[in-house]
């Protein structure tokens, strides 16, 4: 749950409530609590029996067959099991018109129901003519929601409810088509690829002549066609090996092929292998740096900084997560302040002054000896008209996501993607600093609706996109550091999907991650994962509920942090023999309120989290979420250790604690705390 930054959050509030027509305030409700906040935001609490809430009544005007989409703002970190619409019709009784799950979401998300499909239109003008909302969940669940209206569709939906079966079957039609292209069994093997400062080096096996394929990076390996031209024929030996040297750039294709996949076909045009992604670098490939550790896990989600004395080094860290906009440092057009910048015989714009305050930020943190793991994000921001500000924007991807997975279907996105990626690593791979050493992709991919948004995907075709941009990411950092690595960012979901369309199950992802990377080529990559208590208001994470100790568990939180480490250890997720880094790049512990028994609340949870992962050798880093509080805008949590007004919380003082001679003073405040009922 990255800090949402406030130009965009500002932009899609300001997109969303543009298309509204109606406000609809509530009204009755029984067996839960509403509380009125602030900028017209609704708390509830759902409380024993059947909670629900009725609207007021529908303001005169309401036309439905014109405002045909209800909808609302919802903040809710434990999601629900359901919310059942109902409407008045003309005989004044009430009909269903849509159950549906609501996703847990760590940020505003827009819920919207399709009226426009109803048998019975709502009674509009009757006297009592309002909505009902019944939500089902476990009482004491908490969420806020604001804005709920009344309002016409937008395009988008129109457009999405006209092709909404048709292209979910194509969607559905292509990913079995990835599957079936890995899984295939094939009779010839590119082993290696080997990317040097002048030469692609590649190793392999075939029955006989083949013709070797480039593929580009904005093409799907198995969209690829084994009746292009050849870069190369093969003729192996009479133990069908073979070796070939191609040159990285050639005067017919300048973009550098060292991050291209490579197939054998044969003369007729089928397929002879998969395709293999570059396996090796160097030795005069990249810099000389030296690879990072760290002598403990402590670290932190850090904001821009730019003072040597800021008071976030005074915590001890080893470790920080830096959130990197893609889209605020480089775009394809000028602008005012942008600077032209040459990659691969296009002139690209690049935002400097951003540039050089992520410089500031990186060297700072090098300074002190702290190994910054990056996070990167395209911002899913639109025009008014919808259309999205950048090509970076994955044309499939919807308006309800915060953040975009890359756009990598046409070339110009991909390069623009590439040239993103090189802008950063080759800047951000120093000895002294600036240096990212880990880069995290892009952001809690199981809930792609919110955070890297593709549109509605069977799981396949979404993995096939993500991994092609880690595999891009991966391989240009490479290109400068022998060390990079990429992480796959993950909630604490586990075996269990959550409710909406666009999530996915934690383990398949993984499952599914692990043998589509393994069979194009294995590269090093790890896991980035958000082990919040499984309530994120309830900072005692040592009494979660819902989970198990084994693989099947549906959540992964604090108290059973073992099983995740314990799942990458098998075989079939080794790297050279090795298990997978683990990150815990976000997760906190929140304070109800700033109460002196809540602070204490969160200190144990600090305390019992690194008494959890000590003994855990796999997990690198926990990355504490935030550093201050920001309530506004994470619906009423407080994950910081100091408050927004910049009074240190008692975590702020536990927090430093950790790790030195001061930690057994709170050992005690967590022992006292966790032995309360």
């Amino acid at each position: 749950m990255p800090v949402l930054p406030l130009c965009l959050f500002t932009l899609l509030t300001a997109l969303a409530l543009e298309a509204a027509d109606i406000p609809l305030s509530h009204g009755p409700h029984r067996d839960l609590v509403l509380k009125p906040e602030p900028e017209g935001v609704l708390a509830v609490t759902l409380g024993e029996g059947h909670p629900h809430f009725w609207t007021a009544v529908v303001p005169a005007g309401y036309d439905p067959k014109r405002e045909t989409v209800l909808t609302f703002d919802a903040f809710a970190p434990s999601g629900l099991d359901s919310v059942v619409l109902r409407y008045r019709v003309e005989s004044g009784d009430m009909a269903v018109a849509e159950v549906r799950q609501m996703a847990f979401s760590e940020t505003w998300q827009p819920v919207a129901f399709d009226l426009g499909q109803l048998e019975i239109q709502p009674a509009a003008g009757h006297p009592e003519m309002r909505f009902h909302f019944a939500l089902n969940g476990k009482p004491g669940t908490e969420l806020r929601l604001r804005g709920i209206r009344l309002r016409e569709p937008t395009a988008e939906e129109r457009h999405l409810a006209a092709n909404r079966e048709r292209r979910q079957a194509e969607r559905e039609a292509d990913a079995a088509a990835i599957l079936a292209d890995l899984r295939k069994t094939y009779p010839a093997t590119l082993d290696t690829v080997h990317v040097g400062a002048d030469l692609i080096t590649l190793t392999g096996q075939s029955p006989g002549a083949a013709r070797l394929i480039g593929i580009a990076p904005e093409t799907p390996s198995h969209l690829a066609d084994p009746k292009a031209e050849a870069a190369a024929e093969i003729v192996p030996d009479a133990q069908g090996r073979f070796r070939l040297d191609l040159p990285r750039r050639s005067p017919e294709a300048p973009p550098d092929r060292a991050l291209w996949r490579w197939r054998l076909a044969d003369g007729e045009g089928r397929w002879l292998s998969v395709a293999r992604w570059p396996t090796a670098y160097g030795p005069a490939v990249g810099r000389k740096l030296p690879k990072l550790s760290a002598p403990h896990p402590k670290g932190i989600g850090v904001p821009p900084l730019n003072r040597a004395d800021h008071e976030l080094f005074e915590l001890g860290l080893r470790h920080a997560t830096v959130n990197i906009l893609v889209t605020a440092l480089l775009r394809d057009t000028p602008a005012p302040g942008w600077q032209a910048w040459e990659f691969e015989g296009k002139t690209w714009y690049r935002n400097e002054r951003a540039l050089q305050g992520h410089d500031t930020t990186l060297r700072l943190l090098a300074q002190n000896d702290i190994i910054v793991s990056a996070i990167l994000l395209v911002p899913n921001s639109r025009q008014p008209d919808g259309t999205p500000h950048s090509a970076l924007v994955h044309p499939e991807a919807e308006v309800r996501g915060i953040y975009s997975i890359p756009n990598l279907t046409r070339e110009h996105g991909a390069r623009f993607y590439r040239a993103a990626l090189h802008l950063m690593a080759e800047r951000w791979s120093q000895k002294d600093g600036p240096r990212v050493s880990n880069w995290i992709l892009h952001n809690e991919i199981d809930q792609a609706a919110t955070w890297t948004n593709m549109g509605d995907q069977p799981l396949a075709r979404y993995l096939e996109t993500y991994l092609r941009s880690a595999r891009l990411t991966h391989h240009t950092a490479r290109l400068f550091d022998p060390h990079a690595r990429v992480f796959v960012s993950l909630t604490h979901h586990w075996a269990k999907k959550s409710s909406g369309s666009g999530t996915y199950i934690v383990r398949e992802v993984l499952e599914h991650f692990a043998e589509m990377a393994r069979t194009e080529g294995d590269f090093e990559w790890g896991v980035a994962y958000h082990p919040y208590p499984r309530d994120l208001r309830n900072p005692d994470a040592w009494k979660d509920e819902d989970l198990t100790h084994d693989f099947d568990t549906p959540y992964i939180t604090p108290r059973n942090i073992a099983v995740l480490p314990a799942f990458l250890d098998q075989p079939r997720f080794h790297f050279e023999g090795r298990p997978r880094g683990i990150l815990l790049s976000e997760q906190g512990f929140n304070t109800p309120t700033l109460s002196e028994a809540d602070q204490r609340r969160q200190v144990a949870g600090l305390i019992y989290m690194f008494r959890q992962i000590r003994p855990l050798k796999t997990i690198e880093a926990f990355h504490l979420h935030r550093y201050h509080d920001m309530p506004e805008q994470e619906g009423g949590l407080r994950l910081g250790i100091i408050t927004e007004t910049g009074a240190h919380k008692l975590g702020w003082e536990a927090y430093k604690a950790i790790g030195t001679d001061r930690e057994a003073e709170f050992d005690r405040i967590a022992d006292e705390v966790m032995r309360e009922p």
